[in-house]
């Protein structure tokens, strides 16, 4: 009994994550499935997405500055107030492309004032592990948030198509409580340097890999961008029911928790600085996308949407490992990675829609091979350079 509440107690702090990322990915796959009902264009839904992820990239860096010195939980408590209130008005909004559009930058407004401050509230939390153990525990909760949010819409959409956003709601009411209730026991926690931190990696090397780990994130988060926002919508005007999207999200949530769990394991340390690992996940991204473009066969995509969870889950613990890993500016580092990713985010519905409209529903998952493609010569041409400068 005792060891269950110290399970408890221990992960507390981490289910915020879990229950922002169910409330960020309910609203968004909701808004993409009332966009067919609407007659939405792909363009234009992707352009309501874009624009709410464009408020979050260029607000999360000025909002994690003005947290260093007004204090993190104040400014998260107005995060959870604001992503309620927000989703609390969504069904309000929910009439056409203008009325959503007004409500997009609302949305990435309360992302960026919720996520960077609390990646760094749980880093200066008293206790929690090392680093990798800290970095494991907060991809598991945001992971198990993202695969369930699309689940969840796709469930409950075709019951009510509102019900979507008052889970979100109460969701927010809940992390609000979370943080309040844990407020005590913040503050900077001086022992909690991961072993790997005591590891001899020059400079030179950890800026090799971290570059080329938000290359590999960037592209991870462009083509996750449209299997998050434009896919539901294609995948309805292809006669795929919500449920099977929802299920199919599952799945690749699933790979991508199993990739974290994996990595995180503190013994597992082969992977860490070294390409080969990254680009094989990379390729079998490439592979999975590929699927989708060629066959519409449901069973298929679910090898498919698993091995896409493994690529972005390689990608994106690499990208966190590295942004933290032996950097004195441990917050400048970790926003450059959120910006990055969101930068991703931002640009794949945008182009993903407008190919969609101008090439056919499969084009953007064609669009999704190319750019890891892209990126993984990318990521060998720097590690070749570098060596050769070296």
């Amino acid at each position: 009994m005792k060891n269950s509440q110290n399970l408890i107690k221990n992960n507390l702090a981490y289910v915020p994550a879990l229950l922002m990322d169910i409330s960020l990915t309910c609203t968004y796959t909701s808004i993409a499935f009332h966009a067919k009902y609407l007659g939405i264009s792909s363009t234009i839904l992707g352009l309501i997405i874009a624009s709410a992820t464009a408020f979050f990239v260029f607000l999360s860096v000025p909002f994690g500055r003005i947290s260093d010195r007004v204090g993190r939980t104040l400014m998260l408590y107005v995060a959870c107030i604001l992503v309620g209130f927000v989703n609390l008005l969504m069904p309000f909004f929910y009439r056409g492309a203008i009325s959503l559009a007004l409500m997009a930058p609302i949305i990435g407004a309360s992302q960026a004032l919720f996520w960077p401050i609390y990646e760094a509230w749980l880093a200066e939390r008293v206790g929690g592990g090392d680093l990798l153990k800290r970095i494991r525990n907060f991809n598991l909760f945001w992971t198990i948030g993202v695969t369930f949010g699309p689940f969840i819409a796709g469930n409950v959409y075709g019951v009510n198509h509102t019900l979507p956003f008052y889970i979100t709601v109460t969701a927010s009411m809940v992390n609000l409580i979370i943080i309040v209730s844990q407020t005590n026991i913040y503050g900077k926690d001086e022992g909690s340097a991961s072993m790997d931190e005591t590891v001899c990696i020059s400079p030179g090397i950890r800026r090799i890999y971290l570059h080329i780990a938000w290359i590999a994130n960037f592209a991870s988060w462009f083509t996750l961008g449209i299997l998050r926002n434009i896919a539901p919508k294609l995948m309805l005007q292809m006669g795929i029911r919500e449920r099977t999207f929802g299920n199919l999200m599952l799945v690749n949530g699933l790979s991508q928790f199993l990739m974290f769990l994996f990595l995180g394991t503190p013994y597992l340390r082969r992977w860490h600085y070294r390409l080969s690992p990254l680009l094989a996940f990379q390729f079998a991204g490439v592979i999975g996308f590929f699927i989708i473009w060629i066959v519409t066969n449901i069973p298929l995509w679910l090898l498919a949407f698993f091995a896409i969870g493994t690529t972005s889950g390689m990608t994106y613990f690499c990208s966190i490992y590295y942004s933290l890993h032996g950097h004195v500016d441990k917050g400048a580092k970790s926003g450059f990675h959120e910006a990055i990713l969101g930068g991703g985010a931002l640009l794949g519905p945008f182009l993903g829609g407008a190919l969609a409209d101008l090439f056919g529903l499969k084009s953007p998952y064609l669009l999704c091979v190319m750019v890891i493609f892209i990126s993984m010569m990318g990521e060998i041409y720097i590690q070749r350079k570098r060596a050769k400068e070296a």
